[in-house]
């Protein structure tokens, strides 16, 4: 079973995943290429936030599954 994101994360880490996902969003990515648009977009937040690749695709990997969870109603925002 899939853990339950945002269940018991403090909000610090949640604040975290919410930074993250904002600057993945504004990152420019590549319109055509929806891998390589995401691996852009990825790059992008790690740089911006002084992470590894791997930190900031977490971060934004486990913000999309609160918010998941959040409209499926396991877990409240």
């Amino acid at each position: 079973m899939t853990e339950l994101r945002g269940a018991s994360a403090p909000p610090e880490i949640k604040a975290e995943w919410v930074r993250a996902y904002e600057e993945y969003r504004r990152a420019p990515g590549v319109p055509h290429n929806q891998k390589l648009d995401r691996t852009e977009r990825i790059s992008y937040v790690a740089q911006k936030l002084n992470l590894t690749r791997k930190q900031a695709k977490r971060r934004i990997r486990n913000y999309e599954a609160w918010q998941r969870n959040i409209s499926k109603g396991l877990v409240e925002g």
